[in-house]
């Protein structure tokens, strides 16, 4: 199935908005595995070797134009940055959080709507069976 036949997603990645997915892809802030080894759950070694590994695997994406890696990475981070914000890590009028969610709500304004309109597009696909189905009383 690939209903984004003119490469719209890509070309957001790619020409648009390139320098701020940068950002959110090199902050470690935003990075589950920092957040992991604050809180005691993994050692120290081990979230180096994750930030590590989040670099390589996203400097090789951004290398080999791999726009489906980009965007799972970037969506990684972007639930990173959602859990610090709905459990409260970042609060309203703080500054905590705001050059990333600054970066990240700039690409985001781009992506929904052109997620939105590709699934329209591809109204008649099949997306698989809703995770929170209409339960009929």
């Amino acid at each position: 199935m690939n209903i984004d036949d003119h490469n719209k997603l890509s070309g957001i990645v790619w020409s648009q908005y390139a320098g701020a997915i940068r950002l959110i892809l090199s902050n470690e802030f935003i990075l589950q595995a920092f957040w992991d080894y604050q809180s005691g759950r993994i050692p120290e070694e081990k979230w180096k070797e994750e930030r590590s590994k989040a670099k390589v695997a996203a400097n090789n994406a951004l290398g080999n134009s791999d726009t489906s890696t980009v965007l799972a990475i970037l969506f990684a981070r972007l639930y990173t940055l959602r859990n610090q914000i709905i459990h409260g890590g970042a609060t309203f009028g703080s500054s905590a959080n705001r050059k990333q969610l600054r970066d990240c709500t700039f690409v985001l304004e781009q992506i929904v709507p052109t997620i939105i309109e590709l699934m329209m597009d591809g109204k008649s696909e099949l997306w698989g069976e809703p995770v929170y189905p209409l339960i009929e009383n």
